[in-house]
């Protein structure tokens, strides 16, 4: 088979149609870069199926379409035809010319045709399949294919020696088998977990059957000596009623009138009790009164004679301090006449004391020679003390002088020198701020670095310890996923084919649609909480599966439709004509104080509105309990009534009869699994939230730590930053310091010669004004010396005179003081008398006016008390006489109230009497009562029968009751040994048990195809690996023969690199080139990679030619040599394969037969021409 032509239109950079021949041999493509060339190869590959734009070099697949140029406008249709000459029968089963045509719209749409006619692309795809066109074929090799051999995996290489041996149509084969048979699995999961749960319900079912068909003949034999035993237990009820309803009416009046006589009695007793009470009150107070005006009586009395007895002390207390403040104010005036006279006589000795004083140190003064030459001694000393210092002054002011001429030299350089190195200190102290401000912010830098880049390790770490947490629990929460998912499918399935129901109840839902009024089976149609699932699934029974409908006539639609069709049986609850049953307010308030009591079964469920009648009637008086011992209790309380059931599924029927137990296997009733479905669709809708919201905080927590991975980088290499400038700073600072130390000690020495300058002008001044005082004092002293010169002269001289008179001025002067101061003693006594005289004075006033106001208080009061005395004995008169008629008063009414109460006694005996008959007969009428309650009851729920009708039913109604009861009680027993009976088992049963058999005959038979299709994927597996291996074997020994020929030498071979796994393993590629060491193709050059690739297509087309092959510029890499090579083996190979070649070097040019030159006359838009090398060569 060879490819005749190619025709291009609208595809890619070929605008107009074009139509390329290809002759038997090399066909060589040459043209520019970017005209076009390609794209034909791109056309082959599209025609024969590519499906990956990408590859074609585009986004999406509508970018091969022709997009227009400047000039040109967009084309709405690309097409390529090819044509291939299939005269040798290549492709089995096609004419002699196989027309392949692929067209692509701009709206996508897609046509493929095989000669002529519409196929589909698979068809194309296995037309061309296994021979050697594929996708992984050597048939269409690029530049870019021969790098990927190199730079692909080794399973990856497989697929060339796949192509070669033809195995893909088998590894088809398998990839369906293996979808069958996945497919094949899953029908056989799902039929056997439905097979399964049928085989949990033929065996009880079956016995179920067996003994409903006892239970039913019993059953009937029990109803009709039930309906008869409950009528005449009904009739004498009724009876004893009538007659006990007259007795307590006439026990009634007798209540009534006794209890008006005891309300009467009690009214009067009541009163003389309110007035005793009052009596008593006032009498009280009248106690309290006298006793209290007794009291203030003989209190005023006794105050009356105390205030006497204090007004006779008073007068007599009052005459002796007045005779006592009179002597003290007469002591008192002779007292100051005394002091007076006294202070002016020490005044006058005072002053005489003081003028001897004066006297007498001028005439010490005036006769002591010796002391006066003492004092001259002494000023001649500081005269001398004084020249010896003027002498020192003088000798440090001429040493001062002399320094200061030294330093006046050196003055000068000294400030200059103190200046230059105070500003550069200065600037050295300035300097050192900044840097140690700079070293403070690098310090500070690095710390904040160096805790952050910490932070935010801890930080990434805990985020990646968060990421494979919250990634964990992702997986963890898809896994109960999906087990609740297959659950779920599963019961779905069964639900929608409404396992488990009936065989009319079934067909009955599943014409739902197509029969008007049918609303749904009572167990779809009730919603019960889980906890509750067990005690309704056995309570309502098969009532789960009855058939609810709008009205009787969507009822009779139905039961018509079932006999048409000979469905089965069902039952219907017309939700128009049920009438619901209501639990009365006193037995559900009775009941709510039971122990255990849950509540009533209607309230427990949720249902459509739309059939409330219907739950009504099912649950509006079931009573659910706790436990099974509560339940008795709550029966009897209700009189055995009511339907009660435990939360285990124990059951008490009305009547007494009980049901309860536990089969070995708890069978899946449609109430279990339609609670079992809703609850699942609900977990799996909160599942799949929580699974997204799982996901998204996998993904946020994943770009939250790579975020932080980067920011840790950022931070560590921050930190690093920080460190080197805080090294870097420190050193500065270090020297800088050192720098300034050594510049303030050369400043402080500067400043020492400095500040001795100063301190020399200091020093002068200071001897200068020390030299000027000692001068001062050097003229005091010898002025003071020439005074006490004369002074001592002159005493000496007058030294006997002034001594007679000193003497005579100190005894005047010792007598003087003498009486100076007996004078101040004197004085200060008599100021002690005086002072004490007008104290003494001043109290007995003040005392006086107490006495006298106190008098004057003490008679008023004596005077009002005497009043007082007098009302109070008036008052007390009165008090006496009301408390004698108040004594009285009492009496009288305690001795009638006594009789009162001895009247009510006896009344309330007679009361207590009676009201214990009429608790008798109330409890009779009540037993009675609801004795008729639950026979009517039990009449109206089990039999739909009123009592007039059981009545009407009772063959001879004088039959004795008790061989009834007795029968009746071993019918009852016989029921009960029964336990619960499912009715309609016996249809179930039968409906089950086929479809039993029909599921386990689809299950043998899928499981008989799952174990061919495994058989066959067997056998495919052994065909492919035994294909791969003949021919990759074929292809290695061609591969190491035709190597040295295109090297010149060397050596290359191909090899497995698992060759126990022939399915699976991949292909290494090993090549010596020659003058070099055995090597992998990674390490090769271009050029010998390219070489070995070229020298692997022509081994493969040896081992199986191909039609044709297309080689796109693969020999681009080679030099000339080799390229001459690579055209002498196109020439060799070219008789068996059709070569199409797209090249730019010459020596590949030479080879062709014929030549196609690409160009691009128009921009955008691909022009062929052709020259024949063949004729050039003729010619």
């Amino acid at each position: 088979m060879q490819l005749k032509t190619l025709t291009i239109n609208g595809f890619k950079s070929f605008a107009d149609k074009t139509l390329i021949e290809f002759v038997p041999g090399l066909t060589g493509i040459v043209g520019p870069n970017g005209s076009g060339k390609s794209n034909i190869t791109e056309a082959i590959r599209w025609a024969l199926g590519e499906q990956s734009a990408k590859s074609l070099r585009g986004e999406r697949m509508g970018d091969v379409i022709f997009a227009g140029t400047a000039d040109r406008a967009p084309l709405n249709r690309a097409e390529v035809i090819l044509t291939f000459d299939n005269t040798d029968g290549y492709l089995p089963k096609q004419p002699q010319t196989v027309t392949v045509t692929r067209r692509l719209y701009r709206d996508g749409e897609t046509d493929f045709l095989l000669n002529g006619q519409n196929v589909r692309l698979r068809d194309i795809v296995e037309l061309f399949m296994d021979s050697g066109l594929g996708k992984e074929s050597f048939a269409f090799i690029s530049q870019g294919r021969v790098e990927a051999i190199f730079n692909s995996k080794p399973e990856e290489r497989r697929g060339i020696i796949e192509e070669v041996a033809g195995v893909y149509k088998y590894k088809q084969q398998k990839q369906r088998a293996e979808a069958e048979l996945g497919a094949t699995a899953d029908n056989l999961d799902r039929v056997s977990d439905i097979v399964t749960e049928l085989t949990r319900q033929v065996e009880p079912l079956r016995e179920q059957a067996s003994v409903a068909t006892d239970y039913l003949q019993q059953s009937e034999a029990f109803a009709q000596i039930e309906q008869t035993v409950l009528a005449l237990e009904i009739r004498d009820l009724a009876a004893e009623q009538r007659e006990l309803d007259q007795k307590t009416s006439q026990t009634k009046r007798q209540l009534a009138a006794l209890a008006d006589k005891i309300s009467t009695l009690e009214t009067q007793s009541d009163a003389m009790t309110q007035q005793d009470q009052a009596i008593e009150q006032q009498l009280t107070a009248a106690n309290d009164d006298i006793l209290s005006q007794s009291m203030q009586l003989e209190n005023l009395t006794g105050e009356v004679n105390l205030s006497s007895e204090r007004s006779q002390n008073a007068a007599q207390s009052l005459a002796e301090l007045t005779a006592q403040h009179e002597a003290a104010v007469q002591a008192a005036k002779d007292a100051k006449a005394k002091l007076e006279a006294l202070e002016h006589k020490q005044q006058t000795l005072t002053d005489q004391v003081a003028d001897l004083q004066a006297q007498l140190d001028q005439a010490k003064l005036a006769t002591d020679p010796k002391a006066i030459n003492n004092k001259l001694e002494a000023t001649q000393a500081n005269y001398i003390d004084l020249l010896r210092q003027e002498a020192d002054i003088r000798n440090q002011r001429v040493a001062v002088d002399k320094e200061q001429a030294l330093a006046h030299n050196q003055s000068e350089a000294y400030s200059q020198r103190l200046h230059e190195q105070g500003k550069q200190l200065e600037q050295q102290k300035q300097r050192q701020k900044t840097l140690t401000a700079d070293l403070t912010n690098a310090k500070t830098n690095l710390t904040a670095a160096q805790k952050a880049a910490s932070d935010i390790n801890a930080r990434a770490v805990a985020k990646q310890e968060a990421v494979d947490a919250a990634n964990q629990q992702y997986q963890q929460a898809l896994g109960i996923y999906q087990t609740a998912k297959s659950r779920y499918d599963t019961l779905k399935e069964l639900r929608e084919d409404y396992a488990g129901f009936y065989a009319g109840v079934r067909m009955v839902l599943k014409q739902k649609n197509q029969l008007p009024g049918v609303i749904g089976a009572v167990a779809d149609l009730v919603t019960v909480p889980e906890q509750y699932q067990t005690a309704f699934d056995l309570a309502i029974g098969g009532s789960l599966q009855s058939i609810v409908t709008t009205d009787q006539q969507a009822a009779k639609r139905a039961i018509n439709y079932l006999k048409q069709q000979r469905g089965g049986r069902a039952t219907f609850l017309p939700e128009a004509t049920i009438r619901p049953r209501t639990m009365p307010a006193n037995v559900a308030a009775n009941l709510a104080q039971q122990p255990g009591f849950v509540g009533i079964g209607i309230d427990l469920v949720n249902f459509p509105q739309e059939v409330a009648n219907v739950m009504g009637s099912l649950l509006g008086t079931l009573i659910v309990v706790d436990t099974l011992d509560h339940a008795i209790a709550a029966a009897d309380a209700t009189g055995h009534r009511y339907k009660l059931v435990t939360l285990d599924g124990d059951i008490l029927n009305p009547g007494g009869s009980m049901s309860g137990g536990q089969n070995k296997q708890q069978s899946s009733s449609p109430l279990a699994r339609t609670q079992e479905t809703n609850r699942l669709a609900k977990q799996l809708q909160t599942m799949v939230t929580q699974l997204e919201t799982k996901r998204n905080d996998v993904t946020e927590l994943i770009t939250q730590a790579n975020k932080l991975q980067a920011q840790t980088q950022d931070a560590n290499q921050a930190a690093m930053q920080a460190q080197s400038t805080f090294e870097l700073k420190q050193q500065q600072v270090d020297e800088l310091n050192q720098s300034l130390t050594q510049l303030q000690r050369q400043y402080q020495a500067l400043q020492l010669q400095d500040q001795a300058a100063t301190d020399l002008s200091t020093r002068q001044e200071e001897l200068e004004r020390a030299a000027a005082a000692v001068k001062q004092q050097l003229a005091e002293s010898q002025a003071a010396t020439d005074e006490l010169k004369a002074l001592l002269a002159s005493a000496t001289e007058q030294q006997t005179a002034l001594t007679e008179q000193r003497r005579q001025l100190q005894a005047q002067l010792s007598e003087t003081q003498g009486d100076l101061k007996v004078a101040v003693t004197e004085r200060n006594q008599t100021q002690a008398q005086f002072d004490q005289a007008l104290r003494q004075a001043d109290e007995l006033a003040e005392r006086i006016q107490q006495i006298q106001q106190h008098v004057k208080e003490t008679t008023d009061q004596k005077q009002s008390r005497k009043a007082a005395i007098s009302e109070l004995n008036k008052t007390l008169a009165k008090a006496k006489d009301l408390q004698n008629q108040l004594l009285a008063n009492r009496s009288n009414n305690r001795t009638q109230l006594s009789r009162v109460s001895a009247q009510i006694t006896t009344a309330y005996q007679q009361q207590h009497e009676l009201m214990a008959t009429s608790e008798q007969q109330a409890v009779a009428q009540n037993r009675i009562k609801l004795q008729l309650e639950s026979r009517l009851s039990t009449l109206a729920d089990t039999y739909q029968l009123t009592y007039e009708a059981a009545l009407d039913q009772v063959e001879d109604p004088s039959v004795a009751l008790p061989p009834l009861k007795s029968q009746l009680k071993l019918l009852k027993r016989g029921l009960d040994d029964l336990g619960p009976v499912n009715v309609n088992a016996i249809d179930q049963y039968a409906e089950v048990k086929d479809r039993y058999e029909f599921l386990t005959k689809q299950q043998d038979d899928l499981i008989a195809a799952k174990n061919q299709l495994q058989g066959t994927m067997a056998e495919l597996d052994k065909e492919v690996m035994q294909r791969f291996k003949t021919t990759f074997d074929a292809t290695n020994m061609a591969f190491q023969d035709l190597f040295p020929q295109m090297f010149g030498g060397g050596h290359a071979s191909l090899s497995l690199t698992d060759p126990s796994d022939l399915l699976n393993t991949g292909i290494e590629i090993t090549a010596q080139p020659p003058g070099k060491k055995l090597q992998r193709l990674s390490l090769l050059s271009g050029g010998e990679r390219a070489l070995t690739a070229i020298g692997l297509l022509f081994a493969i087309l040896q081992v199986k030619p191909v039609p044709f092959s297309i080689l796109d510029e693969v020999e681009a890499s080679l030099d000339e040599t080799n390229v001459e090579r690579f055209g002498q083996f196109l020439r060799d190979y070219a008789s068996a394969t059709q070569f199409i070649v797209i090249t730019h070097r010459k020596g590949t040019m030479v080879a062709a037969n014929m030549l196609y030159g690409v160009t691009m006359q128009e921009s955008g838009v691909s022009k062929m021409m052709a020259v024949s090398l063949d004729r050039e060569e003729n010619v």
